[in-house]
């Protein structure tokens, strides 16, 4: 939803207004739109960080009985957006401090006299407004229906008198809770054709700037905590900004009959059930509690989470209560989600895939096991940003072990791989990738696998073993890593040819103007592909022949480099995404970057 901009005379300083280019939403589910919310039934409900936050806000100035509680100065926590229409649709969300895209936005509130002025920023893409001295007046009636303050609210006008609508000219209402928390509210009605009318209610939500909750920003994401133990419970429990605790026992979702299940926020999934657009949510093993989910539905995946953002799944064991080789469906499932962790969980068959990933984007897996799938391990689909640490993937079978289509920064790290067949088919590859895709092993060990190919297209093995292996994985590795590596006058022959084909690529890039856009894209991808090759023989030829202490420097540096080279090609292609130009663009930035790399490592070691 786009918002419209002002620019006004404060009544002490002059606003500073901006238009900021792209466009995005604000952001809610239903079942958190006001700060805090109330326990599922059945579930045994504690207090969660945000909760935390609240009560323990400093007491100075904090009582919602009278508006000098408004005084201080307010840092953000979260915005809820709200809307509805004559048509039946609600759309809820919530975006966290700590979410990319967040607005910047903080508040100052003084009295000057018996009057109360308003100090506001408020940065969200296109939306850029700084107030300063804006006058608030005072209103005996809640900032808006459901607001936890029903005695009074404060308002704030609209800066211009022909911008006044037919709610009075009211821009902003500014409350406070009974915890402390400053909510600055604005209320949008509309109506159209065939008597069509909706409604929409937006909330941004501070604490106060000395609390010490905000050192763990984090952590406020959670308003309230429940504890659950039957998946009944678990179900209904399920809520966006809200940590579950699950009890020691199974959790067999089969078992749970329809009629048990009152959230909206569960759906169905083939049959089974999957949790719907719900962000900030943790589902989390109590602390020594053995929790395993199941469904006996071979067909279905155990647990699926379509939309939302920011979830996590901890200390959990999940699996299909069938017969091996009877299963259809994966493990854990996510699709249109953003911000996946999975951490420290145990992942069974007859599941096709451990973790299928669909249109998902920043996905963590850590200390998580994944074993006995019966199509392969991983199954990723349109992702980015995907990185599994400390994992092991063992002992599972027949096609393709790790699956990928338009997938791009999907890295392993300090990962185990042994046991798996990926020798069903000749077509099948430990690793299958889609044109485009990109992929990195990093401290890696691959035992005892067989597969008639490690990968169809070319990945990056860095300081990676093999042991017992059944392939042409020795094929994978670059040069340098064979019994005879790569010498000095090796590695600047090679940088000479790979700068004889970026002139290459260049010159046809500036003589031949009819070229397609796939065409741009094979040569934005050559070139990338080119110096990140140069890049990784140096890093080898580095690895043998640096001190330890040297190297350990240099791969900290290494570290931080990639994390910047990944971010500035996201960044690149983020106003083409989805569209044809995004390979070229990020590709063509990442090829820049790593150039530059090989240019600062070779000049710093080599020549």
């Amino acid at each position: 939803m786009k918002r419209k901009a002002y620019f006004c005379v404060g009544l002490l300083c002059v606003l500073s207004l901006g238009i900021m280019s792209g466009c995005g939403q604000k952001a809610a589910n239903d079942n958190s739109a006001s700060p805090g919310g109330e326990s599922a039934e059945g579930a045994s409900a504690e207090t969660g960080a945000a909760a935390d936050a609240k009560n323990q806000t400093s007491s100075e100035s904090t009582s919602s009985s009278s508006p000098d509680g408004l005084l201080g100065e307010w840092e953000y926590i979260y915005s809820t957006y709200h809307t509805d229409d004559s048509d039946g649709y609600v759309y809820d969300d919530v975006t966290m401090c700590t979410d990319e895209g967040a607005p910047d936005t903080r508040v100052i509130i003084r009295k000057d006299g018996d009057k109360y002025l308003m100090d506001y920023k408020y940065n969200e893409y296109e939306y850029y407004a700084v107030i300063y001295g804006a006058e608030l007046t005072y209103s005996d009636k809640p900032a808006y229906e459901g607001a936890e303050n029903k005695s009074w609210s404060m308002e704030l006008q609209y800066p211009f008198e022909e911008d006044a609508g037919e709610d009075g000219g009211t821009w902003k209402k500014v409350s406070l809770t009974e915890d402390g928390m400053l909510v600055v509210s604005d209320e949008h009605t509309g109506s159209g054709d065939d008597e069509y009318n909706y409604s929409s209610l937006n909330t941004d939500v501070y604490l106060r700037k000395e609390a010490p909750e905000l050192e763990d920003k984090d952590s406020l994401r959670y308003f309230d905590t429940v504890t659950v133990s039957t998946a009944a419970e678990l179900l209904n429990s399920v809520k966006s900004n809200r940590k579950i605790l699950l009890e020691s026992g199974v959790y067999n979702f089969s078992r749970v009959s329809k009629s048990a299940i009152d959230n909206k926020s569960i759906g169905d999934n083939f049959g089974a059930y999957k949790i719907d657009n719900v962000s900030n949510i943790c589902l989390e093993a109590k602390e020594g509690a053995d929790v395993q989910f199941v469904i006996e539905d071979p067909y279905a995946a155990v647990l699926t989470f379509s939309g939302g953002r920011n979830i996590t799944v901890s200390g959990i064991t999940v699996g299909h209560d069938v017969e091996p080789g009877y299963c259809s469906g994966s493990v854990l499932h996510f699709e249109n989600a953003n911000g996946i962790r999975v951490e420290k969980c145990h992942l069974y068959g007859s599941g096709t895939y451990g973790i299928e990933a669909s249109s998902c984007y920043g996905v963590a897996v850590n200390d998580t096991e994944i074993y006995e799938c019966t199509y392969g391990l991983l199954s990723l689909y349109e992702v980015g940003d995907v990185v599994f640490n400390n994992c092991t993937m063992r002992d599972s079978k027949e096609l393709s072990m790790i699956s990928c289509n338009s997938a791009y920064d999907v890295a392993f790290e300090n990962c185990t791989f042994s046991g798996n067949r990926a020798d069903a088919f000749d077509s099948c590859y430990f690793v299958e990738l889609g044109e485009y895709d990109r992929i990195s092993f990093r401290n890696c060990s691959f035992k005892d696998n067989i597969y008639k190919a490690f990968s169809n297209r070319e990945v990056t093995l860095e300081n990676c073993t093999s042991e017992g292996n059944k392939s042409t994985y020795g094929d994978m590795l670059s040069e340098q890593q064979k019994s005879s590596p790569l010498t000095k006058d090796d590695i600047v022959a090679n940088y000479n040819s790979t700068l004889k084909r970026q002139e290459e690529i260049d010159n046809k890039l500036q003589s031949d103007t009819l070229l397609d856009q796939l065409s741009l894209n094979d040569l934005a991808y050559e070139e990338y592909n080119i110096w990140d090759t140069l890049l990784n023989q140096i890093w080898t030829y580095l690895t043998e022949n640096l001190d330890e202490d040297a190297m350990n420097k240099l791969r900290e540096d290494q570290k931080k480099w990639i994390r910047e080279k990944e971010t500035s090609m996201k960044e690149a292609g983020a106003g083409f995404e989805g569209g044809s130009m995004q390979p070229m663009v990020e590709y063509g930035d990442g090829a820049a970057a790593t150039q530059k790399r090989v240019e600062e490592l070779m000049k710093q070691y080599i020549n």
